[in-house]
Order: C-alpha cells, then structure tokens, then sequence
C-alpha cells in the first residue's frame, strides 16, 4: 500500500536527487583523477621516468578510478525501485542494503583483478620500458652492458648492492661517444640502508629467539644483521605472534636444480606463498638464479627499529 504522506514523498525526491548528483559526481572524479594520472606520465620524457612513475602510481591510480566507478553504482542503485520504496520507509533501508552490497561486491572484485592479475600485466609494460633502447645526448642509439661489462662502471658500494639483490643497475653506453647512463632498479631482495656507508647492503645474517612464543603469550625474537660492503653490525628485537594451530611454517624448496647455462637467454623463478601470494623474478644466468634462491626470503621485512 502505497504510503500517502505528502512529506515521505518529498523526502524521496530529495533523495533521488542526492544520489544522482553523487553518482555524477563519482564519475567525474574517477576520470579526472585518471585523466590526471596519464596527464603527468605523458609529461614525463625518459624510459626510466615512465617506469618509476608507472610502478609507484599505476595500482594506486586504477583502484581509486575503479572504487570511485564502484560508489557511483552503490549511488545509482539507491535510486531505482521507486514505485517500490514509495509504500515505505523500510525498502530504503533493504535498497540501501542491496546497493551497498553490490558495490562492495564490484570493489572487492576490482581488489583482487588489481592485486593478482594486473601485477602480471604491469610488469610487461615496465619490462618493455626498461629495456627499450636509449638515446643519448648525440642522438645514437646507446647499448646495454651485460651484469659482466657493467662492473667497470660501478664503484664497489654499486656492485655489492647488486651481489645482495638489493638494488639492480643498469648501465647504457654510447659506443661512438663513450656517453654513459646508469639507472638504478629496486632488486629481488630486500635489504635496508646501512647507517653506517648509506648503500643499500645491510642484511639479515642470523636470528635468536630469546622468548618462544606459546599459544597464549607472544615471544621475543632478535634480528642481526651485517652490512656486505661496510662489515658494520646492527641489532634489532621483534615481537613473535602466538602460535595458531592451524597455521604451517612455510619452508622454501631445497632439491632445485639448476645447471646448463649454454644457450639460455633468461630464466624465470616462479614463487607461490602457502597464502596464494605469487612473485615472478628473472634472471640473465642460472648462476644468479641460484644465488638469489640460496637468499630468497618470501616475508622479507624490515626491522621496525634499528638499535646502536
């Protein structure tokens, strides 16, 4: 039966109004905000620019465009129905409900395409803009040294951020004019800023658990770590979760086997958490995807705090 009061009415239109000025308005921004996004990676001139900006800002700047896109279909279905809600209040409240429902549903959905599938998608994209050729200041076309020809060109701070996976360089080089260009990449590994020579070098080297953790109490772990080209030491103490039943200790394989390193022009080392988190890492060498594997930790972390 429909509801006669000449104020619920009103309200209705109100309402109406509101979420069609909110769904435009959702709209809108999720497209200037991508417009802006592309706006400032056309400004940017340099392969190595694109590949920063793209690998800081492209997830970030497609789930605000799509979660906007989603809140502009939760306002789109609070308007529909009327002739239903108009019998009364409580069918707001279940199309409120419903719409709401929808738009997480799309939201979530968009979370997952962003943080499995498109990852894939991306880092063809910042394959191809690191590895495209560059020009140098002559206008010629520059070549890419190999991890073996690029050494000449690193100070030994460089080359032991790359012996530890930290960092990655690469180094191009203008063979008519000797003009050279090193770029710097974050690496596979993860490894923090030493204090002590500022490179990227400092590693965990061993770990003592002072208090294990019980099921009802949490324990006290202590982290050392030692930086590859300074030899300077640093400590730092964690906090261990109490231990759930239910949950397995992830262990990485040891019987891989890599060797015949004649004729293969890349290697690719697929690895997949117990908790379905998927990383990919490439390697020139089968050498380099041993010692990466020898090193490999899926958790990595840093320390929250660095004591002297």
């Amino acid at each position: 039966m429909e509801n006669s009061d000449p104020g619920y009415h009103q309200f209705l239109e109100g309402w109406h109004q509101i979420m069609i000025i909110a769904s435009i308005a959702a709209v809108a921004i999720a497209f200037t905000f991508l417009f802006i996004h592309y706006i400032k990676l056309s400004a940017i001139k340099t392969y190595k620019g694109k590949y920063d900006y793209l690998k800081l800002n492209r997830i970030k700047a497609y789930q605000f465009f799509y979660f906007a896109l989603a809140a502009a279909v939760f306002f789109i279905g609070n308007t529909v129905g009327d002739s239903t809600i108009e019998k009364s209040l409580m069918y707001i409240f279940v199309r409120l409900f419903m719409s709401l429902c929808v738009g997480v549903l799309i939201g979530y959905i968009i979370y997952l395409i962003l943080k499995f599938y498109y990852p894939t998608s991306l880092e063809k994209k910042l394959t191809v803009l690191r590895y495209t050729p560059r020009i140098s200041k002559a206008g010629n076309e520059m070549h890419l040294l190999s991890e073996e020809e690029e050494d000449v060109h690193l100070d030994e701070g460089m080359q032991a951020e790359e012996n530890v996976f930290s960092i990655d360089y690469d180094v191009w080089v203008d063979e008519e004019t000797g003009e050279v260009q090193i770029e710097k990449y974050l690496g596979y590994l993860e490894a923090l800023e030493c204090g002590s020579c500022g490179f990227r070098t400092l590693k965990l080297e061993k770990e003592e658990i002072l208090t294990p953790a019980t099921e009802s109490t949490e324990g006290k772990l202590l982290k050392n770590y030692k930086c590859t080209y300074c030899q300077s030491v640093r400590t730092t103490q964690h906090t261990i979760a109490k231990i759930l039943k239910s949950e397995n200790d992830y262990k990485l394989p040891t019987d891989y086997v890599l060797k015949g390193q004649r004729k293969v022009k890349s290697i690719m080392v697929e690895i997949i958490s117990t908790k379905g988190d998927k990383k990919e890492f490439f390697f020139q060498s089968t050498k380099q995807a041993s010692d990466f594997l020898k090193n490999f930790d899926f958790d990595g972390g840093n320390p929250d705090e660095i004591k002297f």
